[in-house]
């Protein structure tokens, strides 16, 4: 379910997610960027949970601490309508490697992310992508083990098994990165190979559906949790507009109802649609470190105006 096995480093600076507000208290809290509180809450789940005891429920379910429990996601649970566990399994996770290399993934790729779609499409887009790799987890499991279906990449294993992990946002998370920026160069651990970020991507992609088809990998829950959150990553990465009322409590035309939906009035300021629509497609076509100084303050900018 992590990215255990699979180091890579960028060898380009990484940008930063929103631009610093002034002021101090709530000010230094809202200097970090969605992606970075992502970490955090990841890691401080984390951290709570190995100092939690261990509980064994009565009704077949594995044994683990009240967090596990509340959270994980399986087949079985979606039986009892116990749908919030399609967000909460996204920040559990199996052990200390299994998160570390999903927050090496979120940590190295995530920013880039944030930046192009700003602040809240980007938390919808991560959770969107992570609640696809529960469904396809779901609906393999379900032709598998619940119809007795047997044809490759089916999940036969019982429908108590947890699913857990931030994996399948961070392969969506990845597979933004190969739209916004392919030819980005990306530096392997091992074997120390450059790559470019789309071929990166896709080869990610290319191992999971291996692991997952042939049926003889360790994590096959895993792998089909990344497919389908490398699945949506493609798709909303494309047609980002869809994600923009995933959060109601940020739907404006509720409160601005003669205002069109995802309509702004632009600031003094705020570079214009087409300023960023440029500098977007350079980033795409030559690397975020193809940007000027003021290319790099029109991204920031926009980042800053989509997420008040």
């Amino acid at each position: 379910m992590g990215l255990a096995d699979r180091d890579y480093v960028r060898n380009e600076p990484r940008p930063r997610g929103m631009a610093p507000t002034q002021g101090g208290g709530i000010g230094r809290l809202r200097m970090l960027s969605v992606n970075t509180w992502l970490i955090i809450i990841n890691i401080a789940v984390f951290l709570i949970e190995a100092n939690l005891p261990q509980l064994v429920p009565a009704n077949g379910y594995p044994p683990g601490d009240a967090i596990f429990q509340f959270g994980h996601f399986s087949t079985a649970h979606v039986f009892g309508l116990e749908v919030w566990r399609l967000l909460t399994f996204q920040f559990l996770h199996a052990s200390f490697t299994h998160i570390l290399f999903n927050m090496i993934g979120l940590w190295i790729f995530g920013s880039l992310v944030e930046q192009y779609l700003g602040p809240r499409k980007y938390l919808a887009y991560y959770l969107v992508c992570g609640i696809f790799g529960g469904l396809a987890y779901l609906l393999l499991n379900l032709l598998g083990r619940g119809l007795g279906l047997s044809f490759p990449g089916v999940l036969i294993n019982d429908m108590r098994t947890p699913l857990v992990g931030a994996s399948a946002g961070v392969f969506g998370v990845i597979m933004a990165c190969a739209y916004i920026s392919p030819n980005t160069i990306v530096q392997l651990l091992f074997p120390p190979i450059p790559l470019k970020m789309r071929t990166l991507a896709y080869g990610y992609v290319a191992l999971a559906a291996f692991n997952l088809f042939i049926g003889k990998g360790h994590n096959q829950g895993g792998d089909a949790a990344h497919m389908g959150g490398a699945v949506a990553g493609y798709f909303f990465i494309r047609n980002s507009h869809l994600l923009t009322d995933f959060f109601d409590i940020f739907n404006d035309s509720r409160k601005n109802p003669g205002k069109s939906a995802g309509r702004r009035p632009r600031s003094r300021g705020t570079p214009s649609d087409a300023d960023v629509d440029r500098v977007l497609a350079k980033v795409q076509k030559s690397g975020l470190h193809a940007l000027s100084d003021r290319e790099k303050s029109i991204l920031r900018e926009a980042s800053r105006s989509r997420g008040s």
